[in-house]
């Protein structure tokens, strides 16, 4: 009955998707080109990045792994060694955990290999098979914030879970409106909640599961409109919690929000940079620029979103991180791009308020009316704002009125050292 709902709920989003008004992107820069040596690609299929944002890309022809420096300079291949079961055979996606260690699944092999950034072989896990922990055309592979890993498993019809040391957790499937519908997944991505994103190439869509394997959102159908797809391969999300999804026969890369309302869709099919020739892999970066493995045209393409969205995504980056201060400035700097947005108004309110409470809890109090004087600029009326900073006047001056008093007090002590100095030696 949910997921009924969910799936309505998704075409009514669908109906007034053409109103919306897009995001743009524009084309940075691409990466590599057609080539079976060094910094050559023959398609391209994975994309990933690492913590400094070195660029990973799974190359499906030459059967390896390239890295890139965050200019696109080629660095290293990965190791390929004759022994069988290290060899790759057909890489295809690519992901990196929080400790930077990077996993390729490769649907011929039917494993998942683990290596270190220098690209050196650390191991693998996983073989040909149906049962718990076993692959048939393993395609996608994401991890989660926990460091767990999932993969596609997509002639089992099925999302493994594995620990990072690659220990069978659980499984789960699609489940649609026809529960004896089985769907095969071809990629998946988690956002910052753990929520697990997958889509399923042979019936056109995009499923969401909680961190426990519920199915909680069904989207999308057939079609070249906003929200609909036309095979579509590989997720993923963003800080903010935008997801991203390449659509192989659309030759384009559809943004939604994260309760999937559309935001905006770049490509085309064709071989100049702002063009496509059958997009697999995307990933994003913590500025909120996009790459994506354009598979035919044998390279990965960089996409640059507008000024404030870079802002966006370093804010909520922040915001994660609890660096309060840090992401009241982003959200200023787009409120300078974006004078009287509404939203961004009220978060930077929002955000100055928690900032000011821990400024006057660390007892810093000028730091404190820095921010609600940040607040009142923006909305002289907010009462909370106005009730803290008349405390924080009074208090001041109950402080300046103690001062001069103990000055006072201390200069009468003074005089009366003085004085009783001064009888002692007449006295004497």
């Amino acid at each position: 009955m949910i997921i009924a709902i969910l799936t309505l709920a998704a075409a009514l989003v669908l109906a007034g998707i053409g109103a919306a008004s897009a995001e743009e992107y524009r084309c940075q820069k691409t990466i590599g080109a057609y080539g079976a040596k060094d910094a050559g690609l023959y398609y391209p299929c994975g994309v990933a990045l690492d913590s400094v944002g070195n660029v990973y890309v799974t190359d499906w022809r030459n059967k390896k792994v390239s890295k890139f420096n965050q200019e696109g300079k080629f660095v290293l291949n990965f190791e390929s060694k004759a022994r069988v079961y290290m060899k790759l055979k057909g890489p295809a996606g690519i992901a990196i955990d929080s400790a930077d260690n990077i996993f390729v699944v490769d649907q011929y092999a039917a494993k998942v290999f683990k290596y270190n950034t220098k690209g050196e072989y650390i191991g693998s896990f996983g073989n040909y098979g149906s049962a718990s922990g076993k692959f048939l055309n393993p395609r996608g592979i994401a991890c989660d914030g926990a460091n767990n890993i999932y993969v596609a498993d997509h002639d089992n019809f099925r999302i493994q879970k594995f620990s990072q040391k690659g220990e069978y957790i659980s499984e789960f499937k699609y489940m649609g409106l026809d529960t004896r519908k089985l769907a095969r997944p071809r990629g998946v991505a988690c956002d910052a909640q753990n929520n697990v994103y997958v889509v399923y190439s042979d019936i056109n869509k995009l499923a969401i599961f909680s961190p426990d394997g519920k199915m909680t959102v069904d989207f999308g159908e057939e079609g070249s409109q906003p929200g609909q797809f036309m095979n579509p391969r590989y997720v993923a999300c963003d800080n903010i919690g935008n997801v991203y999804v390449t659509s192989y026969k659309n030759h384009r890369v559809q943004k939604f929000s994260k309760d999937m309302k559309f935001l905006a869709a770049f490509g085309e099919f064709g071989k100049k940079n702002e063009q496509f020739r059958n997009p697999e892999g995307i990933c994003v970066d913590v500025s909120g620029n996009v790459y994506v493995a354009d598979a035919l045209n044998d390279r990965i393409s960089k996409w640059e979103p507008e000024e404030h969205i870079k802002h966006l995504n370093w804010a909520a980056l922040f915001e994660k991180k609890g660096m309060i201060s840090d992401a009241v400035k982003e959200y200023e700097q787009i409120l300078k791009m974006r004078p009287g947005d509404a939203k961004i108004t009220a978060t930077i309110i929002e955000l100055s308020l928690k900032a000011a409470k821990k400024c006057q809890i660390d007892k810093d109090i000028e730091g404190a009316k820095k921010y609600y004087r940040e607040v009142l600029r923006l909305n002289p009326l907010n009462e909370a704002a106005i009730r803290e900073m008349k405390d924080l006047n009074e208090g001041g001056r109950e402080q300046k009125d103690e001062k001069k008093q103990n000055f006072v007090i201390g200069l009468l002590i003074v005089l009366a050292v003085l004085i009783s100095m001064i009888m002692t030696f007449k006295n004497v």
